[in-house]
């Protein structure tokens, strides 16, 4: 269960909200098209569609059927036959998940939805959701909306690094997390520099025939009884009641700042670099960013007693070194 000290109170009138795919920041929804991307050379319609498919490494042919469905919402539906067979470590690991996705979106489509994401200023980013409380957050009345709304504050930390530290996300790297498999292949690095999918068209034959999915037959799959899109519709339109989002595993979100810091979102990398002792020109270079930038988190890392700094030649060093250490949102997001 979520705990009631992980919920925010949102005033609807001081926010950014959205819900449809067709409202002005309907672009912030992995349900929006338009963002077309490419992983592991496939090609993938929504973040979405992605993130479903990260569900199941272990399920190729799963993967297969949710990456070639055009609609984001045919794409969820047809993992949820499936929902009992996801990684068994799903729900301590889908948060990180649901962050790479945000960042291979942006990268892919680094002026659009960089340009979106911008143009949210400052401002709290809460999806609007009518029964989801834990990716976003649920109407309470006409100005309030209430929930952990996850999605809302991974991209509000990912809208913080573009303003102050871009540079640091014009290459992506797979989460530290095991078994992460598209087609039965390791997920791999993405670099902006690489990135051109924007400039393709990506139609649903193509889709296809990259991932040689006329081998797979959903006959030969679970025999199940799919939902449809206009059967989702009319459950949604029915679901006059809200239940609230019940999670298996807590999640610690107690100290997450409500004004966000770059320092705290670039903190657990700094970390991860720490574990073998770096100059400050070291950092400099694998973060790209200036010596003086460096300098400042270093020393309010050194402040929180989460970095040490070392003399004769000074060098730091993380005071808790742990490989296997998932990479939290903000050290907040993750599992108990």
């Amino acid at each position: 269960m979520v705990s009631a000290s992980q919920y925010r109170t949102y005033n609807r009138q001081e926010c950014i909200t959205f819900r449809k795919t067709s409202e002005p920041f309907g672009g912030l929804s992995n349900m929006a098209g338009g963002y077309p991307l490419l992983v592991n050379g496939i090609s993938i319609l929504t973040s979405e569609a992605l993130y479903q498919a990260c569900r199941f490494p272990h399920l190729p042919d799963v993967q297969k059927l949710i990456i070639a469905q055009r609609s984001p919402m045919t794409a969820k539906m047809k993992s949820k036959p499936y929902r009992n067979q996801s990684r068994p470590d799903w729900d301590k690991v889908r948060v990180n998940i649901m962050r790479w996705c945000l960042r291979v979106k942006l990268i892919q489509n680094w002026e659009r939805f960089g340009k979106l994401l911008l143009s949210t200023q400052d401002k709290p980013i809460v999806e609007d959701s009518p029964k989801d409380n834990f990716w976003g957050a649920i109407p309470n009345d006409s100005n309030q909306l209430i929930g952990v709304n996850v999605l809302g504050r991974l991209l509000m930390e990912l809208r913080e690094l573009l303003k102050q530290s871009p540079d640091f996300l014009k290459s992506v790297e797979p989460p530290a997390i095991s078994d992460l498999l598209l087609l039965d292949k390791p997920i791999e690095r993405l670099s902006l520099k690489e990135v051109s999918i924007h400039k393709h068209e990506i139609n649903k034959s193509q889709t296809q025939e990259q991932i040689g999915l006329e081998l797979v037959e959903e006959t030969k799959l679970a025999q199940v009884d799919d939902q449809n899109e206009e059967q989702v519709k009319e459950d949604q339109r029915q679901n006059n009641v809200i239940q609230p989002y019940q999670e298996q595993k807590s999640i610690n979100f107690n100290h997450l700042p409500e004004v966000y810091d770059a320092f705290y979102i670039i903190l657990p990398y700094l970390e991860q670099q720490l574990h073998t002792e770096h100059t400050i020109q070291d950092l400099a270079e694998i973060f790209k960013v200036r010596p003086v930038q460096i300098k400042d988190w270093l020393e309010q890392g050194v402040k929180l007693g989460k970095i040490k700094k070392l003399s004769k030649p000074v060098r730091y060093i993380s005071t808790s070194i742990s490989k296997n250490e998932e990479m939290p949102l903000l050290d907040l997001l993750k599992s108990e």
